[in-house]
């Protein structure tokens, strides 16, 4: 259900909205009170110098729904918008029975957090320019410098292919309507309010989404099984029945074209980071999306527990990660050391321990501490091959 204290936030809103001159749009700022987020109405025409007015509304509130009902307007100032809403991760939110087109779709779609409302209408087409004609009327015509400047922006803000191609598509005189379901296909995560309830992103999934969680789980099991401790086969299965999740929901033809592109996108990041690095952030993304990864805490008992840095470690998710990292590099240097060396290791994993147990409870000190130690141990690791 859509929380309470928010519809009557929104309602708010609705009421508050004055008359729009036609010129230019409008910008109305309600404050949400205590722990909500401020609202900023954006209604009518964009126009010169409306990014920084936008700005001047915006540029001290931590938290914001910006509410979009608008024809769109000047590129240049609509994308300076977008760029501003993307970077504060501010939510955009184009309310009951509210259009928004053009720019203004471009501007919803730039937002980390979308909503819509099942009555709103949001439409996408072509940038355009107006040419006089000799016989005095004016005709739109194609820009492909302000289509590539959208795209570009588009790319940056993290649509995929197929999205761009269907924001900038249309004629000057039509429009790409983005529907709940358009939205879904062109992996723009949405959140969708349907009457009293409220649809969040986890409840529609994309087909870009499922796709990156078959093809993470297929990395995690080639790549980081080992290095975290993780069932190989526990993973390999996750991965499959992600894949025929896809196929159930979207087909064939929809999901597959997607997972070649995830592949590929997750094998550039792959080559960017460490791999330990990488393992664990992959797993922590499938965490995050609420997958099971097999695992239920670090390399050691948490029934054991008996330090404030140990609980520390097995109340966080990431920590689980980073020690059973770290007790997979030990194992496997320790093994293959001799006699002395190993004592040695073992001391030094006992002084690290003592410097590990001194952060108490600071998560960000004891990840700090094994960072330290994991490097460390892969150089020693280095120099024993």
């Amino acid at each position: 259900m859509f929380p309470a204290a928010r519809r009557h936030l929104l309602a708010i809103a609705f009421c508050a909205a004055p008359a729009l001159p036609a010129a230019a749009a409008e910008f109305v700022v309600i404050d949400g009170g205590p722990g909500m987020p401020s609202i900023i109405e954006v209604s009518g025409p964009i126009v010169p110098g409306d990014a920084d007015r936008f700005w001047k509304q915006s540029r001290n509130l931590d938290k914001a729904i910006v509410m979009l009902e608008s024809p769109g307007g000047d590129v240049e100032e609509g994308l300076s918008i977008g760029a501003e809403v993307h970077q504060r991760g501010f939510t955009a939110f184009v309310p009951p029975d509210g259009e928004c087109y053009s720019m203004c779709a471009i501007i919803w779609a730039a937002a980390k957090h979308r909503v819509m409302d099942r009555t709103s209408t949001i439409g996408a087409h072509a940038a355009f320019a107006r040419r006089a004609q000799a016989d005095g009327s004016v005709q739109a015509y194609e820009s492909g410098m302000a289509n590539a400047d959208i795209g570009a922006f588009l790319n940056d803000v993290g649509l995929s292919r197929k999205a761009i191609r269907y924001f900038t598509w249309a004629a000057p005189d039509d429009f790409n309507l983005i529907t709940p379901e358009v939205a879904q296909l062109l992996d723009i995560d949405t959140t969708v309010i349907d009457g009293d309830t409220l649809y969040n992103v986890e409840d529609r999934p994309t087909p870009g989404t499922i796709a990156r969680q078959t093809a993470t789980y297929m990395f995690l099991q080639g790549d980081c099984a080992s290095l975290l401790g993780m069932d190989d086969a526990f993973l390999r299965q996750q991965g499959e029945e992600r894949l025929k999740f896809g196929h159930q929901i979207f087909g064939g033809e929809v999901f597959m074209d997607r997972l070649p592109e995830m592949a590929d996108r997750i094998k550039m990041t792959q080559e960017r980071m460490a791999l330990k690095d990488w393992c664990t952030a992959a797993a922590g993304d499938l965490h995050t999306d609420k997958l099971p990864l097999g695992i239920s805490g670090p390399s050691f008992d948490c029934s054991k527990a008996s330090s404030r840095t140990e609980h520390a470690i097995c109340g966080s998710f990431d920590l689980w990660l980073q020690d059973r990292a770290l007790g997979s590099l030990y194992s496997v240097i320790r093994s293959k050391g001799a006699d002395r060396e190993r004592a040695d290791l073992t001391r030094r994993q006992r002084d690290w321990i003592g410097q590990r147990e001194r952060c108490g409870a600071d998560e960000q000190c004891i990840a700090d501490r094994y960072n330290a130690w994991f490097l460390d141990l892969s150089l020693l690791g280095a120099g024993a091959r």
